[in-house]
Order: structure tokens, then C-alpha cells, then sequence
């Protein structure tokens, strides 16, 4: 929908929880739309830009909109900007304020002008125009929200309305007419207020509203401080106390400063909702044609006056700490003009004509006020309203109240629970489809007690059915658990016996490794005797070789002995010869020996013989020792072999049993761990038997419900 107001909120609907809480903030209700779920949307139209909303918007669903980034843009290009502060400055950087107006001068801004002196140019407007047109009643308007307020949504106030431009207005007619150097420069406001920006498109004056916030968020994305600046003098004429101008009640004391009778006549009203009602409660005494009991209204929207602006940084500080910061500035003011004594004029005495610039101080207001250039007319914008909320008429609220299932007086609660004042002020919003039934509490209880007996008859229902169903499922299962709990027994008892006869498994298995161990070591002994008795035969059949070696050279010998023995007997056969030939006389004697060496031969050959004979009866049984000595190596070499792959065989069981071993442990475990999971089935199994018993008596009991 086309937008004739500018928006000074933003709005972010993915943070948006839809809690109601901004309509029960907002002064005027309308401008907000809760028709959606989990959602409360708004219209720019019909927001007077009061700010209420941002300070009870905890997820940030709603923002501030002001002009910084167009005034650092224009800055950057070089574009000739001044500056005009609000006093209100000195609550959100206290103590700082005019390092502020160091730091404005070092982004490029030419000049900084003080707000304050405007708001005593304005109070001179207003006591003009009450000295000269002499009105019953006059509605101070420094504060944007309330001007839009009373255009919007009370338009009979508006000829109420100081006739007179605001303080910042005053400011830039003043700086424009008085100081021409700057006539053409750009003007950004730095301001606590969010719908000064408003004012600034009413006015056609103002280019910029950059709120304080603005300021320190940029401060704080720069990791800067404005302690880092200098202290800069405002540029232009210097205020008394409307530096007072923020704080609720300043336009009393200003006022006090001409009329020490100021209070009598002026009623002081500022915050939501007072503020609001007492404008309502104005436009309504004065269409009953009723004289107002103060004829001058110093108002302001927010609580802390402009010091706790939605642009400001104060929203959650105390009223007291604010006013410290301003009163003191005032007092300084003051002492500048020589006007200060224990807060109160230096005289008591009535100026006869207070428009006279008598003294320092109306010297230098007088210098820059002129009747007329600081006029201002008002729109009414009440028909942009009536075009976007229609007034329904009493019956159709009454037959939405119907609706809404109020018919008793008791059932119009008018609790806010919805965010509204009232139950009628709710109908008007669902009428204009700006709100859902189900956010008024009356209407939820109904309808939740409603919900409430369609559940209870549909519970009863289910639960008859749930009791067939269930008990009948329910007695299949105790039958089965029944049925489970005798296979947990037999399974058990299985178990025990497994794991008893596993257990003497397992012993055997020891004894028998036990004994493989011993059979082990014997066979280690074992080859360890036949490898020593392979040697020694070894050994022997070595000698026996020898020995059949020796036998053969003596059975050589003894043919060498038989062979000598017949030769020295055909030595003793010659002999004998010779002794025959030699004759009987010279040849016996030699006959004698060579008889003798006969016989020897003779008997020699014999011996020999039978040396030779006995010789080879020897070498044939020694033959015959090597032969089975050679057999005896073979097989004592095969039982070696045996033994090793006895051993062998020996080893590889031994390591079998250890794995049998092993595992015959671990079965031992899990059946042991077996087991007490089936001890613990059996008492779980029991229990489920017990308890399925109690859900059947229950069961039973629901049956009664």
C-alpha cells in the first residue's frame, strides 16, 4: 500500500514472535497488524513514530530509522553540511557533549549549531502569541510524536496547537535568515527522536535526522570513542535555561523566567500513557464546549522527556541520573547571563513587558526573533486514517462481541491481554482485519474449554476403546510371558549344565596339556639320548672300519709269512742238496740245519696258515659287524626322525590344547555371563509378570472413569 508518512521504524518480520507486547505499548493500537500468525506487522500511515515499541521488542523485530548513512555519504562527497544539536545531547554523552562537536567537525561538518537557543526563540513565540491572540488553550509541540498524534487521530486539537515552529525549526529559519554564510548548507539534526524526520517533510526544513544511537553505533563499529576528540564551542548565540527544553516541565521554567506564576497555568503532562489520555481527555471537554482548567499544555511523548528519546541511549536509565547532567548545564547557562541565584531570578518583579530586550539575555533573543518568520500551520491527516481503519458501527461490534462468544457483562473483561484497551477497541481491530479471535483471553478460554470437552468426550471414547483393545492384547501377553518365563526356566537350567559340563571340558583339557607337557619333556629327552646314541654308533663303525682295515693287512702279512715260510723251505730243500753233494762227512752238519730249516719252513707255512684262516674268520665276522653297524646308523637315523616328528606332533597338539584351552576359558565366560543374563531375563521376565498383571487392574480401573 502507497505510503504517505515516512516510515521512521523498520522491521524485521523473520525475528518477529507475534507476543502482542508492541500493540499494548503502542499509543494508538491501529497502525499495528496481529491478523497473522506469529506475526504483528505495521503501517507506516498510521505509526506516529513515538518509539514505544522498540523498547519492549526484546528480539529486535522492530528498529529505528534515521538518516545517518545518506548525512556520511553526503559527507564523504563533500557536500557543505552543518549541524544543529539538541540539548538533549548531554544526557547520552555526558560530560562529552562537546567532543561531539569536535567529532561532527572532523567527518567535514562546516558548522554546530545549539538547538537550545532555538527553544528560547519558540518560547518567546508562544508567550507572543498568547499576549496577542490571548487563546484559551495552547498545546506546546516541540515533541513530532504528539503533533502526528493529534493530525492523525485528534484533528479537533489542532487549532490548539502552538501556531509557532519548534525548537530545531526556530534553529534553521534562525541560521538561514541570520547567518547567510550557511543558507545553503545541508542541516542534520542530531536528535533523540526518531519523528523529527517527520517534522522535517511537514516543515520542508531539515535535511538529516541523525539520532544520537546513530552516533555511538557508528562509534562502536570504528572502535573509536568521542573521548578521542576534541572539545568544540557551539558556533552561533548561546541559551539560558531552555536547555531545561528535554527534561519534562522545560517549558514551564522557561516560562518562569518572564512569569513567576508559570505553574498555575501550566499543565505538565508527558509519558505513555498519560500524555495520550490527557489529549484525549482535551478534545473531549472542549466538543462538550468545557473550558480547560490550564490554557497551556507543556507536553512530551516519552516518560524522561527527550532525554530518554527512542534515539537516545537512555531508554533504560533513571529519570534522576538524566536530570543531573541537564540541570547542571542549566545552571551554567544561567551563570552566563547572570541570571542565575539559587535557581531563581535575580529579581521577583514582574516584567511589565517581557518582550522588551531588556538585560543581556532578551537583548540576544531579540536580536534573532522576528514576528512572523516562525509560524506554522498543521495538517489534518485524519482522513488518511478514516480511509485505512473504518469505525464500525455499535452493532456490528455487538455482533462480533457474538462472535467472540461475549454475551454476559461478566465476559467483557477488557484485560489487554491482547494488547488493547478495551474489548470494543479489540472488535474495531478484527473488524478492520487487524487482529485474530484467537488473541483475545475470553475467547481462547472458551474456545479451550470447548477444545477441553471435545477432548474429554473423545478421551472417554478412546479410552473404552483403548480398554477393550489393551486389556485383550495385554491378557495375550501374560499368557506368552507365562508362556516365556517356563522357556526362561528350561533355557536356565540348559545353561547351567552347558556351562557345568563346559567346566569339566575345560579341566580335561588342563589335565590332558598337563600330561602333554611331561610327554613333551620325555621326548626332549628322548632325542636328545638318540641323537648321543647315533653318535656313539657312529663312533663304533668307525672303529670297526679301522678294524677291518688293520685285519686285511694282517691276513697280507701272514701270506707274506707263508710265502717266506715256502721259500725258506725251498731253501732248506736246496740246503740239503748241497749237503748230499757236499758228502756225508763234510754235509751232514749242514744236513742237520738244513733239516731244521725245513722243519722250521714247515711249520711256519702251517702257522701261517692257520693264521690266515683264522685272519679271514676274523675279517668275515668284522665284515659281517660293519655291515650291521652300517643298518644300526640307518635305523637308528629313522627312529631319530621318528622322535623329531613325534615331537613335532607333540608340539603342534600341545599348542591345539592351548587354543582349546583358550577358548574353553572364554566359553567359561560368556557362559558365565550367559548365565547371569539369564538369571536377570528370569527376574525381569517376572517382573514384566507382575506388571502386566498391575496394567490388567488398572486397565480395569479405567474401565470406572
Amino acid at each position: 500500500m502507497e505510503s504517505n508518512m515516512r516510515p521512521v521504524i523498520g522491521f524485521d518480520e523473520k525475528k518477529c514472535t507475534g507476543c502482542l507486547r508492541c500493540i499494548m505499548k503502542c499509543p494508538v493500537k491501529m497502525c499495528n497488524d496481529a491478523s497473522t500468525q506469529n506475526a504483528v506487522r505495521f503501517h507506516a500511515d498510521l505509526c506516529i513514530g513515538c518509539g514505544e515499541c522498540l523498547a519492549v521488542c526484546d528480539p529486535g523485530a522492530r528498529y529505528g530509522l534515521d538518516d545517518f548513512g545518506d548525512f556520511m555519504s553526503d559527507l564523504k562527497a563533500g557536500a557543505n553540511v552543518i549541524a544543529l544539536v539538541a540539548p538533549a545531547i548531554v544526557t547520552s554523552f555526558e560530560g562529552a557533549y562537546l567532543k561531539v562537536n569536535g567529532f561532527l567537525k572532523g567527518l567535514g561538518v562546516k558548522a554546530v549549531f545549539d538547538a537550545s537557543f532555538g527553544a528560547e526563540l519558540t518560547v518567546k513565540s508562544y508567550l507572543s502569541y498568547r499576549q496577542r491572540k490571548r487563546p484559551k488553550l495552547i498545546i506546546a509541540q516541540p515533541c513530532p510524536t504528539l503533533v502526528s498524534f493529534i493530525e492523525m487521530y485528534h484533528p479537533g486539537l489542532i487549532p490548539h496547537l502552538a501556531p509557532v515552529d519548534s525548537p530545531l525549526v526556530h534553529s534553521m529559519k534562525m541560521i538561514k535568515r541570520f547567518f547567510p554564510e550557511y543558507s545553503r548548507s545541508k542541516v542534520a539534526v542530531i536528535s533523540p527522536c526518531l519523528a523529527k524526520r517527520r517534522e522535517f517533510d511537514a516543515t520542508g526544513f531539515g535535511d538529516f535526522n541523525v539520532t544520537f544511537k546513530s552516533l555511538q553505533d557508528h562509534l562502536d563499529r570504528t572502535n573509536d570513542r568521542i573521548t578521542n576528540y576534541p572539545e568544540a564551542k557551539y558556533d552561533g548565540p548561546v541559551a539560558e535555561r531552555a536547555v531545561l527544553f528535554p527534561s519534562p516541565g522545560g517549558l514551564m521554567r522557561t516560562i518562569e523566567r518572564y512569569d513567576g506564576n508559570a505553574h498555575n497555568f501550566t499543565k505538565k503532562v508527558e509519558g505513555h500513557p498519560e500524555v495520550y489520555h490527557y489529549l484525549e481527555y482535551l478534545e473531549e471537554i472542549l466538543k462538550n464546549g468545557e473550558t480547560p482548567l490550564y490554557p497551556m499544555i507543556d507536553c512530551l511523548s516519552c516518560g524522561m522527556g527527550c532525554n530518554g528519546g527512542p534515539g537516545t541511549l537512555n531508554q533504560r536509565a533513571r529519570p534522576d541520573k538524566l536530570l543531573k547532567p541537564t540541570f547542571s548545564r542549566s545552571k551554567s547557562a544561567m551563570s552566563h547571563y547572570g541570571t542565575w541565584q539559587h535557581g531563581r531570578r535575580k529579581s521577583d518583579k514582574r516584567k511589565p513587558k517581557f518582550m522588551q530586550a531588556t538585560g543581556k539575555l532578551e537583548k540576544t533573543i531579540g536580536d534573532y526573533w522576528v514576528d512572523g518568520l516562525y509560524d506554522r500551520a498543521y495538517t489534518d491527516r485524519s482522513a488518511i486514517v478514516g480511509r485505512l481503519i473504518r469505525t464500525p458501527s455499535r452493532d456490528e461490534i455487538r455482533k462480533l462481541h457474538l462472535q467472540m462468544r461475549k454475551t454476559r457483562a461478566e465476559d467483557f473483561l477488557n484485560c489487554h491481554a491482547c494488547g488493547y484497551d478495551s474489548c470494543d477497541q479489540m472488535a474495531v481491530a478484527c473488524i478492520n482485519g487487524l487482529n485474530r479471535f484467537d488473541h483475545c483471553r475470553h475467547y481462547a478460554d472458551i474456545m479451550r474449554n470447548e477444545m477441553a470437552e471435545a477432548h474429554k468426550k473423545e478421551l472417554a471414547e478412546l479410552l473404552t476403546r483403548v480398554h477393550k483393545i489393551t486389556s485383550e492384547e495385554v491378557g495375550k501377553n501374560v499368557t506368552g510371558i507365562a508362556s516365556l518365563s517356563g522357556h526362561i526356566d528350561n533355557s536356565t537350567v540348559a545353561i547351567v549344565n552347558s556351562f557345568n559340563a563346559t567346566d569339566e571340558i575345560v579341566k580335561g583339557v588342563h589335565s590332558i596339556h598337563a600330561k602333554l607337557e611331561e610327554s613333551s619333556l620325555a621326548l626332549n629327552d628322548l632325542n636328545a639320548s638318540s641323537g648321543e646314541g647315533k653318535k656313539r654308533l657312529m663312533q663304533i663303525n668307525s672303529l670297526v672300519s679301522s678294524i677291518s682295515e688293520q685285519s686285511d693287512a694282517l691276513i697280507d702279512i701272514a701270506k707274506i709269512i707263508s710265502n717266506v715260510a715256502d721259500e725258506t723251505n725251498i731253501l732248506g730243500m736246496n740246503a740239503a742238496i748241497q749237503a748230499a753233494h757236499a758228502g756225508e762227512k763234510v754235509g751232514r752238519g749242514f744236513a742237520v740245519v738244513a733239516g731244521q730249516i725245513r722243519q722250521l719252513a714247515s711249520n711256519s707255512a702251517r702257522q701261517a696258515g692257520e693264521i690266515a684262516k683264522r685272519l679271514k674268520d676274523i675279517k668275515a665276522l668284522i665284515d659281517d659287524s660293519h655291515v650291521s653297524s652300517n643298518e644300526a646308523v640307518v635305523q637308528f637315523d629313522h627312529i631319530v626322525n621318528l622322535v623329531g616328528r613325534v615331537h613335532e606332533n607333540g608340539e603342534g597338539v600341545k599348542s591345539t590344547v592351548e587354543v582349546q584351552t583358550a577358548s574353553g576359558q572364554y566359553a567359561m565366560g560368556e557362559l558365565n555371563k550367559l548365565r547371569d543374563a539369564a538369571a536377570r531375563i528370569q527376574e525381569e521376565s517376572d517382573a514384566l509378570m507382575s506388571s502386566s498383571q498391575t496394567v490388567l487392574v488398572n486397565i480395569d480401573a479405567i474401565k470406572n472413569i
